[in-house]
């Protein structure tokens, strides 16, 4: 199949009942908006140069959509499978919609190839805010990574009470490069709030400019937690790691900052760490694990004299 504009009516059928009714451009809105003011569409479509056809999506009506598919089709920017793979998305809004199968024909006859509809069908489902389906798709293995920041930054923003599976499983399946500081901030975060451990880890992958402010993160990631239930296991879990000389000194001064001196446990973190290395005695009641571990949890700080 030619990608024309005269071929409309062949490619989108019937529109009746027409698909971008109020409440379904409302819920795109909406979407757009949660996303940070960009749909994955609309990424797609800057990419390409398509400024014009991003101003029209969601189309308010038959004539808007028309518009919209002849500004894709009559684009010099974007190659004869990148504008089949844009079409094939708003293909998969009819499909939704209405209840037809318009999509995967289209994409068969318009020989859209299997990684740009895998790809595109991962990003309409991150566009619907169905997540966990988004990543059935975009961890494919005929994927080359893209939008990769953007689709961690929304994964991590998006995580539900605490659980940051989906960016985790993301991010270990692709194994992507991280270009914004933002995203590997975001990213780093979701890692040391589920685990010290592969958090520490990860600070030591990453070259030794990077290596000291994400272990500074990593050290109040702890400190923030103090009053979680899990606060005062990571706490022990952070002040067991066999730091190395550098690491020793970034850690005394992480809790030595102010922001680690807000926290209220700053100091017994310090004398956990200095019981874990055997530089602290036990000869005295405020001297043992079970005390600075409570004071730890209750934020009571000050055990320690500077």
């Amino acid at each position: 199949m030619r990608l024309e504009h005269a071929q409309f009516d062949r490619i989108f059928g019937s529109l009746d009942p027409f698909p971008y009714n109020r409440s379904f451009i409302q819920q795109i809105e909406a979407a757009r908006r949660s996303l940070d003011g960009s749909l994955f569409i609309d990424r797609v479509l800057k990419a390409l140069n398509l400024s014009k056809a991003a101003s029209h999506y969601p189309p308010k009506n038959e004539a808007a959509l028309r518009q919209l598919h002849q500004h894709i089709c009559e684009s010099k920017n974007a190659t004869v499978h990148h504008k089949a793979s844009v079409v094939f998305y708003l293909l998969l809004d009819l499909d939704h919609r209405n209840g037809v199968n318009c999509a995967e024909p289209f994409a068969n006859q318009a020989n859209v190839p299997d990684k740009y509809k895998i790809f595109m069908q991962g990003l309409w489902y991150m566009d619907s805010q169905k997540f966990d389906v988004a990543l059935q798709y975009l961890t494919h293995p005929s994927l080359q990574p893209d939008f990769v920041d953007d689709i961690i930054t929304v994964l991590v923003r998006h995580a539900k009470d605490g659980d940051y599976s989906l960016p985790l499983a993301y991010y270990h399946s692709v194994q992507p490069v991280i270009q914004s500081s933002s995203a590997l901030e975001l990213l780093f975060t979701a890692i040391a709030r589920t685990s010290v451990v592969d958090a520490f880890q990860f600070t030591r992958s990453h070259a030794d400019f990077m290596r000291r402010p994400l272990f500074h993160r990593l050290v109040m990631s702890v400190l923030e937690s103090a009053r979680s239930d899990q606060g005062a296991d990571k706490a022990l879990e952070l002040t067991s790691l066999p730091f190395d000389a550098e690491e020793e000194q970034w850690f005394k001064e992480s809790l030595e900052s102010a922001e680690a001196k807000r926290s209220g446990v700053a100091k017994d973190t310090l004398l956990m760490r200095r019981i874990a290395t055997g530089k602290a005695g036990f000869g005295s009641e405020n001297s043992t694990w079970a005390v600075i571990l409570e004071g730890f949890k209750t934020g009571s700080g000050g055990r320690l004299k500077a």
